[in-house]
């Protein structure tokens, strides 16, 4: 097998020249991968729906909250309180969807709720991120500012290139293809049933 093919490193890569890859490449690659992956979809769903899904919104929230009480139950990072109050973030989008749904208030509309989860999302996302790997992965808060900006501009491409997909949809997307993955249709798949 060509080694050029070869999905790991081999001595013979390195042997050639090849520079093998360092954990703080495979730190970034890992975070930059995930981080974009969840970036897309958000980005997706605003671009195709003009909003963030409440399942998106509510795996933020869990996830921020158990970091939450696990930095204060078991001293796992973050340690500082201003950081740790990052982490409650999340909680205004769900205040705020309290508030939308269970009050007649003439000035809270969808659009305040779709507002505040987009800033609780693009906080809490990288944020949470963040933490989660320096917990699992130490170094990860010691990586250089190039690989830190790598993960921090994949996660801005994916976003971007997600609400791009999403609001162009039909170039890449059927209808068809909404509807057998049970999510609801897009105003572009209403709008050509409707004629």
């Amino acid at each position: 097998m060509c080694s050029s093919l070869a999905l790991v490193d081999t001595p013979k890569d390195r042997a050639e020249g090849r520079a093998a890859a360092t954990p703080e490449d495979r730190a970034t690659l890992l975070v930059a991968a995930a981080s974009g992956a969840v970036a897309f979809a958000v980005g997706f769903n605003f671009g195709a729906f003009g909003e963030v899904f409440f399942n998106q919104a509510f795996t933020v929230w869990v996830i921020a909250t158990v970091v939450f009480v696990g930095s204060v139950i078991a001293d796992l990072p973050p340690h500082t309180w201003l950081r740790r109050l990052v982490l409650l973030v999340p909680w205004l989008w769900l205040l705020a969807s309290w508030v939308s749904n269970t009050f007649d208030l003439e000035y809270v509309d969808r659009r305040v709720v779709t507002i505040v989860t987009l800033i609780v999302t693009a906080l809490a996302i990288p944020y949470l991120g963040w933490v989660l790997v320096t917990v699992i992965y130490p170094d990860f808060a010691n990586l250089s500012r190039r690989h830190k900006g790598a993960v921090l501009a994949t996660i801005a491409v994916f976003l971007v290139v997600g609400v791009f997909f999403g609001a162009n949809n039909d170039a890449v997307l059927t209808c068809d293809d909404f509807k057998v993955s049970g999510n609801d249709l897009p105003d572009n798949c209403l709008t050509t049933q409707q004629h």
